[in-house]
């Protein structure tokens, strides 16, 4: 791992085990207060599978998955859910007890492209503010790929990814390197969606444009980014 990267890493990770650590899933006024609404409004679509087996890339602590296994936890429902850091894994199956859905969750710890997709395995794929930690623009073209080609026909991909990300040192105003592995134009990152997901029924193609803190090491990131939400399904 090239220091760039590992820097990248470390510095994610810090921010994310201080939310895990003092923060409570769906008990806070952070994100993770509640699903995201593109996941909720996708939760219904698959009332009528028989079975239904998901896959979350960079899962955290379990706000979307958990919300899928809720609803069908009483089928045949099956949910991998993949993160780099074992804190959130532990989290994860924490919340999976509490809520009642143990069951249906398979908690992985693997940087999300060290985790190989099967072809034709899923019926529903969520990476939230995940893929964009891939570690290459090449391994995260790979991955885009590997979930197209394991998703099972009428199957669904939410996809939220980060783009032309720039950070700021919130007391002094002098910016800082963007701690993103892949870190794209935002038109070149719908681009590359267009592209990959070619004949699939575009559900939603969005950019907004987001600024928010977040702790890095000594200071507060003052972080702003155009978000790109891509929703499609396979057709059957």
């Amino acid at each position: 791992m090239n220091s760039r990267l590992e820097q990248i890493r470390e510095s994610e990770r810090k921010s994310h085990i201080e939310m895990y650590s003092n923060e409570e899933l769906y008990h806070s006024e952070s994100w993770l207060k509640k699903p995201i609404k593109t996941v909720r409004d996708l939760i219904p679509m698959f009332s009528s599978f028989p079975s239904l087996k998901v896959l979350d890339l960079g899962c955290g602590v379990g706000r979307n998955c958990l919300a899928v296994a809720n609803e069908y936890k009483n089928v045949d429902c099956s949910i991998d859910c993949v993160d780099i850091l074992e804190i959130a894994i532990e989290k994860l199956l924490f919340y999976a007890e509490e809520y009642g859905v143990s069951e249906c969750i398979n908690g992985i710890v693997k940087p999300i492209e060290g985790f190989a997709i099967s072809k034709d395995s899923y019926d529903f794929v969520i990476a939230v503010s995940a893929l964009e930690h891939i570690d290459s623009v090449s391994s995260f073209v790979e991955k885009l790929n590997e979930i197209k080609d394991g998703v099972r026909n009428g199957g669904v991909v939410c996809l939220v990814i980060n783009s032309e990300v720039s950070e700021y040192n919130k007391s002094t105003g002098e910016g800082i390197p963007a701690q993103f592995e892949v870190n794209l134009p935002t038109d070149e990152m719908q681009n590359t969606l267009s592209q990959i997901f070619n004949g699939w029924n575009v559900l939603k193609s969005t950019v907004q444009s987001q600024q928010y803190d977040i702790p890095r090491e000594n200071i507060i990131s003052d972080l702003r980014t155009n978000v790109v939400t891509f929703v499609a399904q396979k057709e059957i």
